[in-house]
């Protein structure tokens, strides 16, 4: 209040105490001594004295006996210096009953002048329930991080069990994928030492003939272990100056099943020059010359089941084509079937582990080419259309070398 202000009407003064009579807060008006000069009802609800037993009294009998030895010397410090802590301002502090309980309030303290005489009203708000409310919120957080702890561990450990079984179903499906590269090497394997051990006569062109098949299919064999081993470990491969057209001619050579099919070569009339390791080069187009021809026999398949009678339904034979182009930054090399082709819906995941188009594949022929594609510096793409075949596109940067890095490695 303004200590200028001139005395209230007995108008103004029903009004200010019908107002403190009323407030639901508690009213405090005590002079510069401390001693309490009147309260309003809230504060004998709020700490259980009755008007009579308090006022005429300091205002500490309202305080807990460490906040009664700190207020003298904030009414004292304030008199003298005029710096406030409480006047002016408010802030949380500590009440205590008449029946000796303690509770949270909020105080804020006013100075104004009456008769001449400096007074100070403080205004108290019983904040238990918020500071009961603020409590169970604390409460509600600990036990809430503690339960997210515990979750936590309990989706660690199920991850951890998780991988373990994604670990040991992998394990199973690499080890099929490892079968289903050898396989038709090994049965090569088998029928000529089947046909040397068996067979009555056997000319010396004719032994030489299964021994070096034997010899070839087992180098096939050590080439797809050890590609699978070195694409598992990710090592540098080791990079040399391959002609494409090379690599195809070997791969061609141990590709079975093509009698039917039209190979279509481009790369025989060109000198396409890459920088790759070579067996890992055989691995990726033997995978996908045996693609090509597996899309041709399910299409021909299907065409046999549509008319049996045989007839040829396609127009296009049955063809794969190997083409090569070069803009002088980069060398693709195409492989075109003219097959049963892929659905948009598989073609997005054609190369991704473990999916497979086929009844019995394992899904990691083409997963296998990516990796060693890109382990080459390489690129592969693919575009198909249902019905009328894939192609699949490699492309490599163009092998460049001086004189004297082609001699060290030729």
């Amino acid at each position: 209040m303004n200590p200028h202000r001139p005395n209230s009407s007995p108008k103004q003064t029903d009004l200010l105490s019908a107002i403190m009579e009323s407030a639901v807060d508690s009213i405090i008006v005590i002079d510069r001594s401390g001693i309490i000069q009147k309260v309003n009802p809230a504060t004998e609800r709020m700490f259980g004295f009755c008007s009579d037993e308090i006022v005429g009294h300091n205002v500490k009998v309202l305080m807990p006996p460490n906040y009664r030895e700190e207020h003298d010397g904030y009414l004292d410090r304030y008199q003298r210096t005029g710096q406030a802590r409480i006047i002016g301002t408010g802030r949380e502090v500590v009440g205590r009953r008449k029946d000796g309980s303690d509770f949270p309030m909020h105080l804020a303290v006013s100075e104004f002048s009456l008769d001449g005489e400096t007074h100070y009203a403080g205004i108290v708000r019983d904040i238990s329930d918020l500071k009961d409310v603020q409590n169970q919120l604390v409460q509600l957080n600990d036990a809430l991080e503690v339960r997210i702890l515990e979750r936590t561990e309990e989706l660690r450990r199920a991850q951890a069990e998780l991988v373990a079984k994604e670990k040991l179903a992998t394990l199973g499906q690499v080890s099929g994928g490892i079968a289903h590269e050898i396989r038709n090497p090994l049965n090569a394997v088998k029928t000529s030492a089947y046909f040397l051990m068996n067979a009555k006569s056997v000319s010396p062109d004719k032994m030489r003939e299964h021994l070096e098949r034997i010899d070839r299919q087992v180098g096939l064999i050590d080439n797809v272990v050890t590609s699978l081993t070195d694409v598992a470990r990710l090592p540098e491969p080791k990079l040399i100056r391959c002609s494409l057209a090379e690599v195809f001619a070997s791969v061609l050579g141990d590709v079975s099943g093509l009698e039917n099919i039209t190979i279509v070569n481009d790369l025989t009339n060109q000198d396409a020059i890459v920088f790759a390791d070579k067996n890992q080069l055989q691995i990726v187009f033997r995978n996908l010359i045996r693609n090509a021809r597996d899309a041709i026999a399910e299409k021909a398949q299907n065409l046999k089941s549509e008319k049996p009678n045989g007839a040829d339904r396609s127009p296009d034979p049955n063809r794969i084509t190997i083409s090569v182009q070069a803009d002088g930054k980069s060398i693709a090399l195409s492989i075109s079937d003219t097959g049963v082709g892929i659905s948009p819906e598989q073609l997005d995941r054609i190369l991704e582990p473990f999916f497979t188009t086929k009844a019995r594949g394992m899904g990691l022929g083409l997963a296998i080419t990516r990796t060693i594609v890109e382990k080459n510096d390489a690129d592969i793409s693919v575009n198909s259309k249902l019905g009328e075949g894939t192609t699949f596109t490699i492309r490599f940067p163009a092998a460049k070398l001086n004189l004297s890095e082609e001699n060290s490695v030729s």
